[in-house]
């Protein structure tokens, strides 16, 4: 699945009709995925990253954009602005020590939350998730970031949550079959 997830390409639309293509990320994306980090506010990058970040390091740039496409897998959503692709949202998910279970994480541009993309990213990453045989996502989202947990509640995948020190730990099961 590896080699079929790295190229992995839908085109489809945003929930106010907008073109949207959500695709896997590539070595080539390092600049248009500055870009997409330094759009982020300050909000949202503490958020994604539970803590303030002011830049992502060349060493970031590789580590985020050349993946396995088996334990580490990354999509993005892109529109075309102005003639050129740009990077408005990202998922990823990463495979730790069991690997039937991946953390995934979330970063939507700030003007574009709320329209759609991380429930698309989500559900993308499941397809993925399903073929290489990991069957469950995991985040630890702090508990003030209503947003991401609104996007978990509404993506139509069951999440079992559990709150320790304001942070949400959720479990959800990649499988279609366990959507509410």
């Amino acid at each position: 699945m590896a080699g079929e997830a790295r190229k992995y390409c839908v085109d489809t639309t945003m929930i106010d009709g907008s073109a949207v293509r959500i695709r896997a990320i590539r070595p080539d994306d390092q600049e248009r995925l500055h870009e997409h980090f330094r759009g982020l506010s300050e909000q949202s990058i503490y958020f994604r990253f539970m803590g303030f970040r002011r830049d992502l390091s060349p060493d970031d740039l590789k580590r985020f954009t050349e993946l396995d496409f088996k334990n580490h897998v990354g999509l993005v959503a892109t529109i075309n602005e102005n003639g050129r692709e740009r990077i408005i949202g990202v998922g990823r998910y990463i495979v730790g020590t069991e690997p039937r279970r991946a953390e995934v994480a979330f970063a939507v541009l700030d003007q574009y939350q709320g329209h759609g993309i991380g429930t698309m990213l989500l559900e993308h990453l499941s397809v993925i998730a399903d073929a290489n045989g990991v069957a469950e996502f995991e985040a630890d989202v702090l508990g003030e970031n209503r947003q991401m947990l609104e996007m978990f509640a509404h993506s139509g995948f069951e999440a079992k949550r559990t709150l320790g020190s304001g942070v949400v730990h959720l479990h959800c099961s990649t499988s279609k079959l366990s959507k509410k």
